[in-house]
């Protein structure tokens, strides 16, 4: 579905990531993963179109969107929930995640599916996003799905909320990804959230792909051993 070939990017003049490819197959749960600064978040902003990629390649479905802007590849079926969740704080809860309808031109209804998936969603849609505290990772993983995207993109999902609601976010993720069939991709430090997660990991450094590894002991042994080395 999404395949990263050999891209550069850059912030500016100064280049972060260099010859990069990895792939992300239909129907799966990817991760990347990798010490702090690797570029993991710039790569998930490169397939976005937020920094630019002079060399090489991004295909979705096929289609080479590298050159595409933003918003053109959110249509195509793009979901993305940036590092830091982006809510609006003043907006109420239901007006945040009809926000997620724009890639239709606004026009539709939020799908039933997302106040199962997250039920605190409409028991607080009037608060005020800012309000919503623990929550707002489910508020802005409901935005993304809002328009029913194929692939949902995740920058650490799990940043600064509490192990109860972590344990909800890998539900949530599981859950989108059997019920409906939606791909994943996601960058994560916590590396349990991962393996118990991601039916494939990418390790990254140094702006590259070191290793890949599948949902099995003998992976997860060789992707710890490099998480900690």
């Amino acid at each position: 579905m999404l395949k990263v070939e050999h891209i550069n990017a850059c912030y500016g003049e100064s280049e972060v990531i260099s010859d990069l490819s990895f792939e992300v197959p239909k129907g799966q749960i990817v991760s990347l993963i990798g010490r702090n600064g690797v570029g993991k978040s710039t790569t998930l902003k490169s397939i976005m179109g937020l920094v630019k990629t002079p060399n090489g390649q991004i295909l979705f479905n096929g289609k080479d969107i590298s050159k595409m802007p933003t918003y053109e590849r959110v249509k195509l079926g793009i979901g993305y929930v940036p590092q830091g969740r982006d809510i609006f704080p003043q907006m109420t809860v239901q007006e945040n995640i009809e926000l997620g309808l724009q890639p239709l031109g606004g026009k539709g209804k939020v799908p039933e599916y997302l106040y199962e998936l997250f039920p605190i969603l409409p028991k607080f849609a009037k608060r005020k996003g800012g309000d919503l505290s623990g929550g707002q990772q489910q508020l802005a993983i409901a935005r993304a799905l809002a328009a029913d995207p194929k692939i949902i993109i995740l920058d650490e999902p799990t940043e600064s909320i509490q192990p109860s609601i972590i344990q909800d976010i890998g539900a949530a993720i599981r859950r989108i990804n059997e019920w409906k069939g939606i791909t994943v991709l996601l960058v994560e430090q916590y590396l349990d959230f991962v393996l118990e997660n991601a039916s494939r990991v990418y390790v990254m450094e140094k702006g590259e792909v070191v290793f890949k590894g599948e949902r099995n002991e003998q992976d997860h042994n060789e992707i710890r051993r490099l998480m900690t080395e």
